[in-house]
């Protein structure tokens, strides 16, 4: 399953889409959507990802490094 997949299964469950993951991480939804299709983050926007995946689904699963796809 990707992160892609994953995030929008527990998005879903707390009926929240991918526009709400990048505005509780403050950034554009267009920056979102690159990521999920291979451009890596800066460490801060993943870290702010992570940050706000976790707010958003009640886990604490999500972590910066799941939005690098070239480590």
């Amino acid at each position: 399953m990707t992160l892609r997949d994953r995030l929008k299964r527990d998005l879903g469950k707390h009926r929240y889409k991918f526009t709400h993951l990048a505005e509780e991480a403050g950034i554009a939804p267009a920056t979102l959507s690159r990521i999920f299709k291979g451009r890596d983050p800066s460490i801060r926007t993943a870290t702010q990802l992570a940050r706000a995946a976790n707010r958003l689904t009640g886990l604490k699963t999500y972590t910066p490094l799941d939005f690098f796809t070239n480590l």
